[in-house]
């Protein structure tokens, strides 16, 4: 049975690691960003958005491919605008309804500015849903850097996150500018999407920036402890996810989206059931 085993293992998934290890180890990077990130994004209850704008990196792909120009420049820019919108509607409280708004624009208005281009067409819906062997090894390894930077540097700040998030009166009194570090957050939040939106596509994103945090707050009295948890939770997802992917032939961010999904629902119901 153990040799079995050995040998279902070298011959299914050592190909695969071969191929796609550059897809893996930027989606390890991003499992690692997102479970720190995450944590803040529940506490801020910024789901939302974390829906949103991976669709607007797709809106400003979209518009690239279009015009013929980089795509991630134009994207860049799609998410700089739509921040600024964010930061004007919010200030009107009106960002409940931008958001969704937001959301629809990039889902419907990216297929129709590429429509007619059948090339163009895959490469958009390629962000909607990622492709497990489109990255390359030298994009693999700056998004990977960049990714662990900015979720280093959002760890590094949980004090500031969770002072902003539970008492945004306080922080203000105590003279710590909450619009320029709320500012900071979004834009770090802005870089990891726009990142992994082009490396792997826009499923898991959503799926690693939301599951693990909200699969370990439940459990975690305490910042740091939260943040280890969720960073263990989302690697745990992506194992399972990829696993899921290899044995079933299923695209690797919706396997490891479901994963996510019942890990979060079991999570759930446990702390319904000890609460």
């Amino acid at each position: 049975m153990t040799a079995a085993l050995v040998d279902h293992l070298r011959t299914l998934y050592a190909p695969t690691i071969q191929v796609a290890w550059p897809s893996l180890m930027t989606a390890l990077a991003l499992s690692v960003a997102g479970g720190c990130v995450g944590v803040f994004v529940v506490l801020r209850r910024e789901a939302l958005l974390v829906l949103a704008l991976p669709q607007v990196v797709t809106l400003g792909a979209a518009i690239g491919l279009r015009l013929a120009l980089p795509t991630l420049p134009t994207a860049g820019a799609g998410v700089l605008v739509s921040l600024g919108l964010i930061a004007w509607s919010r200030r009107r409280e009106s960002h409940l309804l931008v958001l969704p708004a937001l959301y629809v624009a990039g889902v419907s208005v990216s297929i129709l500015l590429v429509a007619g281009a059948g090339a163009h067409l895959i490469e958009v819906q390629n962000l909607f849903t990622g492709i497990d062997v489109a990255v390359t090894d030298r994009e693999s390894v700056v998004v990977s850097t960049l990714l662990l930077g900015i979720g280093g540097a959002c760890a590094a700040l949980w004090r500031r996150w969770l002072l902003l998030a539970q008492a945004p009166a306080v922080a203000e009194l105590a003279g710590v500018h909450p619009r320029r570090w709320n500012a900071l957050f979004l834009l770090f939040l802005a870089a990891l999407v726009l990142l992994a939106t082009h490396a792997i596509g826009g499923v898991m994103i959503v799926a690693m920036l939301f599951l693990p945090a909200a699969t370990a707050l439940p459990w975690c009295r305490r910042i740091p402890r939260a943040i280890a948890a969720s960073v263990a939770i989302a690697i745990v997802t992506l194992f399972t996810g990829f696993v899921l992917s290899v044995e079933c032939d299923w695209p690797l961010s919706h396997s490891v989206g479901g994963a996510g999904v019942g890990l979060f629902l079991l999570s759930h119901a446990l702390s319904q059931l000890v609460g």
